[in-house]
């Protein structure tokens, strides 16, 4: 029972703040797929945020106990900087998440085909499909790196159909 509610009959109910949820996520979806640019734009925005605020974390709440401050300090203040930087210089905001969008989708491909190594014995057709995913995923990642608009489409792609499926999930949910 929580907060007097039976859980049994709030699964089996159904749930106005979920169907909106939903539906909410559903249009900011096709929003994004509509204005990629504009979705992309604000992910630049939300990451040069972060990036201030875990730059001014490392800085006052992580350097104090830290045994060598230099590198610390100095990253810090790259986090800043960086933060900045996206912030009001909308070119390199926007490639910087491009390009680093890109680097992060290699070492996910190399990472993957090297674990893929540790089931080869286990799992042959695993295996292999490891490797097939790895290699497509190294050569889109070399395009999405040569490419940085090919870039920015993704995420904004890849954000669209994470919203489409948390609102359709939340929708289906609700009832």
């Amino acid at each position: 029972m929580i907060g007097g509610i039976n859980m049994q009959e709030r699964m089996n109910g159904f749930d106005p703040f979920e169907l909106v949820i939903g539906i909410l996520s559903v249009i900011v979806s096709i929003i994004s797929l509509r204005n990629p640019l504009s979705t992309f734009g604000s992910v630049v925005i939300i990451a040069g945020i972060v990036s201030i605020i875990v730059g001014l974390y490392k800085l006052f709440s992580v350097r104090p106990y830290a045994e060598s401050k230099g590198w610390l300090t100095f990253n810090a203040i790259l986090d800043i900087i960086i933060g900045g930087l996206m912030l009001f210089n909308n070119v390199f905001g926007f490639l910087f998440v491009a390009i680093a969008f890109a680097i992060m989708f290699l070492t996910d491909s190399f990472t993957t085909l090297w674990a893929a190594s540790f089931i080869k014995d286990d799992n042959r057709g695993l295996y292999i499909w490891d490797i097939i995913i790895s290699i497509l995923g190294i050569i889109l990642g070399i395009f999405l790196l040569l490419s940085p608009a090919l870039s920015m489409i993704s995420l904004s792609f890849m954000i669209a159909v994470l919203f489409m499926t948390f609102g359709i999930e939340m929708i289906v949910h609700s009832f």
